[in-house]
């Protein structure tokens, strides 16, 4: 039964969100529908992993998976949905294009020139000694460094919410922005300005996100062209934003890092702040103006026109670093709205 025929007819819906319901995958209240999509989806990667303690359910080794790097060929999945499926092969274009539409999964052509799918949550978590992020120390002689910081006021983020937020990324950006090689479950590596501009996207355990760029120079860390030109990390950080509007139970807190470079460690491990933050209060009287990123060229760049939400730092916010014992100058924002503050 093709899954597309569930959107014309009403009974096969209905018959279909009832046995959801029965097997507790969701719980239909009203009109409304709640999912519990991390449940479902960890059933279906379960497909795609060796248990050792289940050896029936073997396709894909846990060994493949760290030599691929969560990466998983159309082959590989067909022979997993075998256990479920009479034809499997029938049927695993329209579940990979559902998960691909939900941000699980990227697809991708793999070395043998193939057709396979990035599932970002497969990927391995990052570790200081990780080998899979050379980074060229030339380019930190002498560097100017940005950053912004998202902290969950309860202290809590859903799994899905870092590896979906790197999913949307992947598909979105050019190519060359993004690598497999450079992504891991809670930390990603991003380059512009060909390779002489670093993006660090990083979830910590106490649910924050950080987004700090490097470069050799403060213009390096503009991207785009024209009036679309703007600060790589206002730019990463309005993406973010677009991102974290489906989650509208979380609330989060920002705020500016202190930008002086003795406050951020390079080498391996980039992410290694130490110094203060700066915090951040909203200007905008309309934070959640509808628009679509991909018609107004967010993805690539901050198109004519566009508008950004405008953040200021809270008025009684400290006035040096307690790290570097300097005062810090937030005057990097993108040309279209100015953020400027010499604090």
């Amino acid at each position: 039964m093709l899954l597309s025929k569930m959107v014309t007819d009403s009974t096969l819906l209905q018959r279909a969100i009832n046995y959801l319901e029965a097997v507790g995958d969701i719980m239909q209240v009203g009109e409304w529908l709640l999912l519990d999509p991390i449940g479902w989806f960890s059933s279906f990667v379960a497909h795609f992993i060796k248990d050792e303690l289940a050896v029936s359910t073997v396709q894909v080794d846990t060994a493949a998976l760290r030599r691929r790097r969560g990466i998983v060929s159309l082959e590989d999945i067909v022979n997993a949905l075998g256990h479920d499926y009479n034809s499997p092969r029938t049927y695993v274009s329209q579940i990979m294009n559902l998960l691909t539409r939900l941000d699980l999964c990227v697809r991708l052509i793999d070395e043998d020139q193939y057709e396979a799918y990035l599932f970002p949550c497969l990927l391995p978590y990052y570790c200081k000694s990780s080998p899979e992020i050379p980074l060229d120390n030339r380019l930190y002689s002498s560097y100017a460094v940005r950053g912004h910081r998202f902290r969950e006021v309860s202290g809590f983020l859903p799994p899905g919410l870092f590896v979906g937020m790197l999913a949307r990324m992947y598909k979105k950006f050019e190519p060359g922005v993004m690598h497999s090689s450079k992504m891991f479950k809670d930390y990603a590596l991003l380059i512009f300005n060909r390779n002489a501009t670093c993006v660090f996207l990083k979830l910590s355990n106490d649910a924050t996100i950080d987004v700090v760029a490097f470069a050799s120079d403060n213009e390096r860390l503009f991207v785009g062209v024209a009036k679309g030109q703007a600060s790589v990390v206002i730019w990463i950080v309005h993406l973010i934003k677009i991102f974290l509007r489906s989650y509208t139970q979380l609330k989060f807190h920002e705020s500016w890092l202190c930008p002086n470079p003795e406050c951020h460690n390079c080498g391996h491990d980039s992410m290694g702040y130490k110094g203060s933050e700066f915090p951040l209060v909203s200007n905008s009287h309309a934070r959640h103006i509808p628009h679509d990123c991909d018609v107004e060229g967010c993805w690539r760049f901050l198109g004519r026109g566009h508008s950004l939400e405008k953040m200021k730092l809270q008025s009684d916010f400290i006035d040096v670093c307690k790290t570097c014992s300097l005062e810090p100058v937030f005057m990097l924002r993108d040309k279209v709205e100015s953020h400027t503050s010499t604090k």
